[in-house]
This record gives structure tokens, sequence and C-alpha cells, in this order.
């Protein structure tokens, strides 16, 4: 029994061990990136806390009250991050400037700034917003793509892209939605400053030309796949709701991004968790690394078919080199669907 005790406490004190020390780095990274400090007192501050705490930790006897010390530079460290309050109030970006608002009355959808650049590389383009208009009836499809920017399939960005199909014999129309962080000129995204209050979070709608377009044509290294959705046309106008909702929300009070807890994946599972047979686990390893969101996805059986392997869904889905062999041209959403083109269209391909 003693033995059994002497077990169980040996565990609680490894595990508090680990736990504060997992909190510290978190903590330490904290104070090197402090949104409100110069960044050259970053590095400082964060060597003197380094310093003091290896000083304690070799002064003090007893080993477990360096916890208590730890838990302070924690502590402080976290209030120190609220301080720093999100806010629309800054330089941004030109092509983050605008926030969208969408308006839905008697069935009719407006989506004010609209974005369609126009780009002749990943970092040239030019900024262009219009008003988007269509009935919510009209919504009927959506799909779930994840774009992989570098080696590790664990980091990606995932998005969807929704169809506007008229009941009159027009050509469906087609808009993408991508969850991301709002930047501010000069910057770029760090998935490490993203765990530290760095970033405000957006909603972009745009055209697919532009927001598709540009992970697939301008950067021909990055992955994108693109799963249909298994939703009803009703399931996906019930969704398109409750984003307008989350999109209007953000307008009115701006929100962190942060890296694990409120990016780009979280943003469309709190939306997509009614098409979802069980229930989510938000600690999901598959959850926390978008990477793996598809196949997560897949097991959820939001994508693919019954016989169906996962390894053959994602070979059929792989958009980027298709995109690439023909541009941004008007035919752009047919073509990364491999939907058939008109005769007018095929002439455009040839050319």
């Amino acid at each position: 029994m003693q033995f059994l005790q002497h077990l169980v406490l040996t565990a609680i004190r490894w595990l508090a061990w680990g736990s504060v020390l997992t909190m510290l780095v978190w903590a330490i990274g904290a104070f090197w990136y402090l949104p409100f400090l110069p960044r050259y007192l970053g590095p400082l501050l964060t060597g003197a806390i380094l310093v003091t705490l290896l000083l304690l930790l070799f002064r003090i006897k007893k080993k477990d009250n360096w916890l208590s010390y730890a838990g302070v530079v924690i502590f402080a460290a976290w209030l120190l991050l609220q301080c720093h309050q999100p806010s629309h109030d800054r330089n941004w970006a030109q092509d983050q400037k605008k926030l969208s608002r969408i308006d839905i009355a008697d069935g009719a959808v407006a989506i004010e700034h609209f974005r369609h650049n126009q780009y002749r590389s990943a970092t040239d383009f030019d900024v262009q917003r219009k008003n988007f208009e269509f009935q919510l009836s009209e919504l009927s499809q959506v799909w779930f793509l994840v774009q992989r920017f570098t080696p590790s399939e664990g980091l990606a960005h995932v998005f969807l892209a929704f169809e506007v199909k008229p009941n009159s014999a027009a050509e469906p129309m087609y808009f993408a939605l991508s969850v991301e962080i709002r930047r501010e000129e000069g910057e770029f995204f760090s998935p490490i400053q993203g765990l530290y209050r760095r970033y405000e979070l957006n909603y972009v709608f745009g055209d697919e030309r532009d927001l598709i377009g540009v992970r697939t044509v301008m950067r021909p290294e990055d992955r994108v796949y693109m799963y249909r959705v298994n939703a009803t046309p009703e399931q996906v106008q019930q969704l398109f709701r409750s984003i307008a909702d989350r999109t209007n929300q953000l307008v009115e009070h701006p929100e962190f991004y942060h890296t694990l807890l409120n990016n780009c994946l979280n943003g469309i599972l709190r939306h997509t968790v009614e098409l979802t047979p069980e229930e989510v686990s938000w600690f999901d390893p598959q959850i926390l690394l978008p990477g793996f969101s598809d196949r997560y996805a897949f097991n959820s059986g939001i994508i693919g078919q019954p016989g169906q392997t996962f390894e053959d869904l994602k070979e059929v889905s792989r958009i980027d080199e298709r995109a690439e062999e023909v541009g941004i041209g008007d035919d752009f959403s047919k073509t990364i669907r491999g939907l058939p083109l008109t005769a007018v269209e095929n002439q455009k391909v040839e050319e």
C-alpha cells in the first residue's frame, strides 16, 4: 500500500513539474514576443528572467519551492499579455484594411467588401473589392480545402468554398471563405507568435480566383486539396448563416488569433460541428494540427464516399497542379473541380 501511495505521489510530482515547465516555456516566449515592447527589449527581458530562474534553481534547497517562483513568472506573462487587447485600429496591410460584413434580409444575401484581387505574383497585386449578392436558397454545395505550405504534414491552412446555383439557367457562381490572421503592414505569419496575441482574427470572403488562385497558381510550391463536403443544400445554407453571424460579430468585437485555440480550423469547426456525426474532441491532434484535418473529416464522414479510401480521395482532390496548367482565368472554378467547359471556355484554354 505504501509503495502504491509513493508511486502515485511521484507521478503527481512529475506531472506537476512537467506542466509547470511546459507553461514556463510558453511564458518565456511571451516575454520575448510581448507585442507592446520594442523588439530589442524582449530578448533582454527574457535573458534576465532565465538567468534569475537558473540562479534560484541552484540556490534553493527545496526544489519544489522553485515551482512557486516559476508560477510567478507564468502568471506575470499571462497578466502582461492581457494588457494587449484586440483592435481594429492598426496599420493594416492593403488587402486587410476592410472587413467583410454580411447582410441577410428576406433570403437575400449581400457580402460587403468581397475581395477579388488581381495578381501578378503572390506579393504583387491590385486590391479590388465589391459587394457580392445572391439568394440564400441558391447556396447548394460547400468544399473543404487544405493548403499545405511546408513539408510538414501537420502545418496547413484550411478554408471553405461555396457554390451559388441560381434557379434560372445561369451558370453557377463560386466564392471562398478564409479564416486567417489580419496582417499589419509588413507583417508575416509566424505560428510561434500566433501563441501570444500577436494577430487579430479575420474572416475573408472573396472570389476563388483570388483566395484559391493565389494559393495554387501564385505559390506553386504549395499543395492544395479540395474536398466536396457531404451536406445537403439546407445544411450548406445553415452553415453559411452561422458563418455570417460570426463574421458580423468580429466586425463589432475583434478577437485575437491563436495558433492552437482560435485558428483557421477551429473557426471552421465551430460552424461545421452540426455536420459531424460524433462529438468533436477539441484537443484531438488532428484538430490541433490543421494538416491532419482532412483525414479527420474523412473518418467523421464529412468528406469521401462509401468504399473510397482516404488515399484515393486525396489523390483525386489535389487541385494545385490542375490550376497551374490553366492559370487564373474565367474558367478557374470549373477547371479545379474537373467540370466540363463550354466551347467558348475550351477555346480560351487552348489559346
